[in-house]
């Protein structure tokens, strides 16, 4: 019994779960503070989002199982647990099907919202904006390695980045303040005084969406001969180990230029000491540097089948620490901007 719930537990992944904390954190630090900030919406929210996210966790074991990637001669199996004979590869689907359908409706039900009324109640609402995005991301969770199979055709990386980068801060936002839509959204904490709404938001948003990314990337740079065997493409398959670590330098790199962009905009309205608080995240400096030397090592010893483990745990703690220092310089600047 203790091997099976062992067994489970690492299906689960719940170690994967902070990929899906830190955009809601990111989204509460501008919004939380808000008078009328719905925090049992935004709580129900990251459940359903977790849910998702235990959705593709499954289903990646099930896809991965089924397309025979983890047989491959030397492939690396991240959950054994179905080949062993612990759990059977059905289970695991019923399980994900499961995750899916709570999340579903508890999503459907999150769009819901009482708004105040012309004779002082309130009437009850429903938000299509929230309801759009909210079915993009479970499109996204049941077609990364099942379906349209994003991840087996070059596009995991960047279809996961949109997706629970600045989607899924938006999805967090619009739960904190029920009946607000995309136009609200939009003209979310990045530098709302010079650029446009969108592409303030965009600009804000870009960190998250970078290290969440370069989570999976590190991964598929791992499994670049065994997923070229299998006839798998991947991201990194595609782009070979120079460039997939030319693009893993890229995304660990475009968080802190993003947070330098932001420090010197609002500068340009005579507010630079208030700008510097997007400089905090660079005390995760140290950790981003050591993980690339890593990584350029582990290329140089061996240009054509770089030994690259562990690449997506350290990505992971990154993306984790960031997006915490990330989430508290947004915090700050959005209450000193509400001091003035």
């Amino acid at each position: 019994m203790r091997n099976i719930a062992t067994a489970w537990f690492h299906l689960f992944r719940p170690w994967s779960y902070a990929a899906t904390l830190v955009p809601f954190l990111v989204a509460a630090s501008a919004f939380g503070s808000a008078r009328g900030a719905n925090w049992l919406h935004w709580s129900a929210g990251l459940a359903v989002g977790i849910l998702f996210q235990a959705t593709a966790n499954l289903l990646n074991t099930w896809g991965d199982e089924r397309s025979g990637v983890d047989c491959v001669p030397g492939a690396i199996r991240t959950t054994p647990q179905v080949h062993e004979g612990l759990v059977s590869l059905r289970a695991v689907f019923v399980a994900a099907a499961v995750c899916a359908s709570l999340a579903c409706a508890g999503g459907v039900c999150l769009c819901m919202y009482a708004a105040p009324a012309a004779d002082g109640g309130t009437v009850l609402c429903f938000n299509w904006e929230l309801l759009a995005a909210g079915a993009a991301g479970c499109l996204g969770s049941l077609n990364y390695s099942t379906g349209a199979k994003f991840k087996y055709h070059g596009l995991g990386v960047p279809f996961v980045s949109i997706l629970m980068g600045p989607l899924e801060v938006f999805v967090a936002a619009t739960l904190l303040r029920p009946g607000f839509g995309a136009g609200w959204a939009m003209s979310a904490a990045g530098a709302p005084q010079i650029l446009s709404g969108l592409a303030a938001f965009a600009l804000w948003t870009l960190p998250v969406a970078a290290l969440v990314g370069v989570i999976m990337h590190g991964n598929d740079m791992r499994d670049i001969p065994t997923d070229r065997a299998a006839g798998i493409t991947t991201l990194a398959s595609r782009l070979g180990p120079r460039g997939a670590l030319a693009y893993y330098r890229a995304c660990h790199v475009v968080p802190y230029a993003a947070c330098a962009v932001l420090a010197a905009l609002p500068a340009r309205n005579g507010g630079g000491a208030r700008g510097a608080l997007f400089l905090i995240p660079y005390l995760c400096l140290p950790l981003t540097v050591r993980t690339l030397r890593t990584a350029a090592s582990a290329y140089r010893d061996c240009p054509q089948r770089p030994k690259w483990r562990g690449l997506e745990r350290a990505s992971g703690g990154i993306h984790l620490v960031f997006g915490a220092l990330y989430s508290a310089s947004t915090a700050l600047w959005m209450s000193l901007g509400e001091a003035r």
